[in-house]
C-alpha cells in the first residue's frame, strides 16, 4: 500500500501488523478474510486515505504475522484488533470487515458499542449453506472468476497461512453465526456485496439487512466476492457516502 506505515505489534499476547496510511478527520479500520492477508485491501485503502486515515489490520496467523499456539474464536479476533488500536491511539473508528472479518468486526462492535458505522463487505457464514464443504466449493468456484490479479494474491496469501491454521480457524468461522449477532449491534449498518458474487448472495444480504436494526444494503456491479479490489471507488464512494448520512441524523 503505497505511503502506509507498517507496524509489528503484540495484541491481547498474539502478534500481529496494522498498516496505517493517510490524514483526515476520521479512521477508517479494514479487517479481512479467512486465509488471506491485508494485500488486497490496497485499492479501498489507498481510495480512503485520499481523505481520512486507514488502518489495515493483519490478524493474528495470517500474512507474516505468527501463527498463535492456539484456535482463536471471532471473539478473540475481535479483541485482538481493538488492542492493536488502543496501542495506536485509536478511538471510535469505522470498522469495515470483509468477508469473515465482517464477523470480526460484529464481535468489536459489540465488545466496544458506539462506533460511527459498521460496514460488512460480502459477509460471511451464509445460513443457506452453513458447511465448510460448501462455502469451500463456493469459494473455489468465486476465486476462479475473480481478476487473475486477485486470484493470484489470495493464492499467495494462503499458501503462506497454510492448511492446518486454515482449517483451524474455518472452525471459529463456522461456529461463529453472524445473523445471530448483528440483531445486537447498535451501530448503524452497511451491507455490500459485489453482483457476481457466489459467496454472499443478494438473499443472504436482505437477510442480514432485516436482522440489524439499522441496516442499508448495496451492490457493486460486475464485482465478485473480493468487491473492493477493481471496485474500489465505488466501494469506498459508498462508504464515505453513509458516513456522511449517519453523521447528519
Amino acid at each position: 500500500m503505497r505511503g502506509f506505515e507498517e507496524r509489528a505489534l503484540v495484541a491481547d499476547g498474539h502478534r500481529m501488523r496494522v498498516c496505517s496510511g493517510g490524514k483526515g478527520p476520521r479512521d477508517y479500520v479494514l479487517v479481512h478474510g479467512i486465509g488471506v492477508s491485508p494485500a488486497y485491501f490496497g485499492p479501498l485503502a489507498e481510495e480512503l486515505a485520499l481523505r481520512d486515515r486507514v488502518h489495515a489490520v493483519e490478524l493474528p496467523g495470517f500474512g507474516r504475522s505468527p501463527k498463535p499456539p492456539r484456535r482463536l474464536s471471532i471473539e478473540d479476533f475481535a479483541a485482538c484488533v481493538w488492542a492493536a488500536l488502543d496501542q495506536l491511539g485509536v478511538v471510535s473508528p469505522i470498522l469495515v470487515g470483509h468477508s469473515m472479518g465482517s464477523q470480526v468486526v460484529v464481535e468489536m462492535a459489540l465488545q466496544r458499542p458506539g462506533i460511527p458505522l459498521l460496514a460488512l463487505l460480502a459477509p460471511t457464514v451464509d445460513d443457506a449453506a452453513h458447511g465448510a464443504v460448501r462455502q469451500g466449493l463456493r469459494l473455489a468456484w468465486d476465486t476462479a472468476t475473480e481478476p487473475p490479479v486477485v486470484a493470484a494474491t489470495i493464492l499467495r496469501d494462503y499458501a503462506r497461512c497454510g492448511q492446518r491454521w486454515y482449517l483451524t480457524t474455518v472452525r471459529s468461522m463456522m461456529a461463529h453465526r453472524i445473523e445471530q449477532r448483528l440483531p445486537l449491534v447498535t451501530a448503524p449498518v452497511l451491507l455490500m456485496r459485489g453482483a457476481r458474487d457466489r459467496i454472499s448472495p443478494q438473499r443472504w444480504i436482505e437477510r442480514l439487512a432485516r436482522a440489524a436494526p439499522a441496516a442499508r444494503a448495496c451492490a457493486v456491479p460486475s464485482q465478485a466476492h473480493v468487491l473492493m479490489y477493481r471496485g474500489a471507488a465505488a466501494v469506498a464512494a459508498c462508504l464515505q457516502a453513509e458516513v456522511e448520512r449517519v453523521a447528519l441524523r
